[in-house]
């Protein structure tokens, strides 16, 4: 856990915080986490807007209350012009209140379309690496009610199934060691920026909240006629409820038939009993096949259901013995099916020394223990028939090539292959121990 956050500090700038120690918000808040944290350090998404400044207050008081060290973790992503204003202002913010935060900046490539839903999933995806990074294994997100009815809406209009219109649950599970918690789902906005600004007086406005050009504000005004129509939302929340409880059950069976006929792999990809396909019923074969390719592509979220029923009938039938499918490869091989990453849009990353846990392809992650920069990139072709050329007195494997193409391989910035995981090849012209480079699949962390 990093130095600045271990010790958080009560004095007279949290008296806003306490006032908000009997409200009603903050009691459930309180009930939903204290089984699920206990006495562990957690972290809060906050963008600085009046439902994450809520979300930082309510956590401020759980963590003066019980005494659990948490951190802010504010995301830069570069994508408005004000973006890197706002992170500071917003640090300044929780700064003010004692709450101790963290500024993470993108350096990525810029977005030129569907920049709401890029967005979204970058920061996501940088909370998640930051607290994986820091040993953190829960993370609390600020969703409201608002959040969970657009979110239906936009998912009903694209022809989810249950698990797409229930997808927003209080907890959810990403990996085996990483908690997601949204402990806020019942409440509205308007409730979220009441707390906001007792304790913060002001808060960031996001301009893009009255862009007609982004669907999710199209629907954000269409509710209210929908309210009109006699569709109220404590209806609606009623069927997502329902819906969720039906979500519940599918899970169930679904983790029997995961542990049953699916073989998650070390070396990122998976190996899939064609007796899937004979004995379970159409949605669980469709929910295995999504958690599948997410997996092995390290996207967050699956194909279009479109395109899985399409692969799913091209596997039945056996139309094709191999697909493509989310940036996956799907090969038939005797009884079973192997899911691989696909070898095309594979980054190449500089690792400088003593980087730590860098996410590399959003699959693994890296890190270099060495004392020089050396360059991270898929073992490729080429590192193959390096391999295969001379002695390298590497062991026998029945990892299939394609998967062998698309492993993390350790180069110098000489072009020299150094170091490949999972094949155990270590160039005998360095002096790579044990620990000078580890690396580890994301989904099985």
């Amino acid at each position: 856990m990093p130095q600045s956050y271990k010790n958080q500090r009560t004095n007279e700038n949290d008296l806003d915080v306490r006032n908000i120690q009997s409200h009603s918000i903050y009691l459930n808040f309180k009930k939903t986490l204290q089984p699920l944290i206990l006495d562990k350090s957690f972290a809060i998404g906050v963008s600085g807007g009046p439902d994450s400044l809520a979300l930082a207050a309510l956590a401020k008081q759980y963590s003066n209350e019980f005494n659990n060290p948490f951190i802010a973790i504010i995301i830069d992503h570069a994508i408005r012009k004000n973006s890197a204003k706002e992170a500071k202002i917003t640090l300044q913010r929780l700064n003010e209140k004692n709450i101790d935060a963290v500024i993470v900046r993108y350096k990525g490539e810029k977005f030129s379309s569907n920049i709401q839903k890029h967005a979204r999933d970058l920061r996501f995806e940088l909370i998640q690496n930051y607290c994986k990074k820091n040993n953190i294994q829960h993370l609390i997100l600020g969703h409201h009610r608002d959040d969970l009815l657009e979110n239906f809406y936009i998912r009903l209009i694209r022809g989810s199934g249950l698990k797409g219109l229930s997808s927003f649950n209080t907890i959810s599970h990403y990996s085996k060691k990483f908690l997601v918690l949204r402990p806020l789902l019942h409440y509205s906005k308007e409730d979220l920026t009441e707390i906001t600004k007792k304790v913060f007086r002001n808060y960031i406005k996001d301009p893009s909240n009255d862009n007609d050009k982004f669907l999710r504000v199209r629907i954000r005004k269409l509710r209210q006629q929908f309210k009109n129509e006699g569709l109220s939302e404590t209806r609606l929340m009623k069927t997502i409820e329902n819906l969720s409880i039906a979500n519940e059950s599918l899970n169930f069976y679904l983790e029997k038939a995961e542990k049953k006929y699916l073989r998650y792999q070390d070396e990122g990809y998976v190996i899939l009993s064609k007796n899937l396909f004979k004995n379970e019923a159409k949605e669980i074969i469709f929910q295995l096949i999504s958690k599948s390719i997410t997996f092995v592509s390290g996207n967050y979220y699956p194909p279009r259901s479109d395109s899985i029923k399409s692969a799913i009938e091209y596997l039945t039938l056996k139309k094709q013995n191999t697909i493509t499918l989310g940036g996956c490869i799907v090969e038939h091989r005797g009884n079973v099916f192997y899911i691989a990453r696909e070898d095309r849009n594979i980054p190449v990353l500089q690792l400088n020394k003593k980087d730590i846990l860098k996410n590399w392809d959003k699959r693994f992650l890296v890190t270099n223990r060495s004392k020089t920069n050396i360059i991270l990139k898929r073992l490729g072709e080429n590192g193959i028939n390096f391999l295969k050329s001379g002695k390298k007195n590497i062991p026998e494997s029945s990892m299939p090539e394609k998967v062998k193409k698309t492993l993390p391989s350790f180069w110098s910035k000489k072009g020299e292959l150094m170091f490949v995981p999972f094949i155990n090849y270590k160039n005998s012209k360095y002096a790579i121990k044990s620990d000078t480079f580890s690396v580890c699949h994301i989904g099985l962390v």
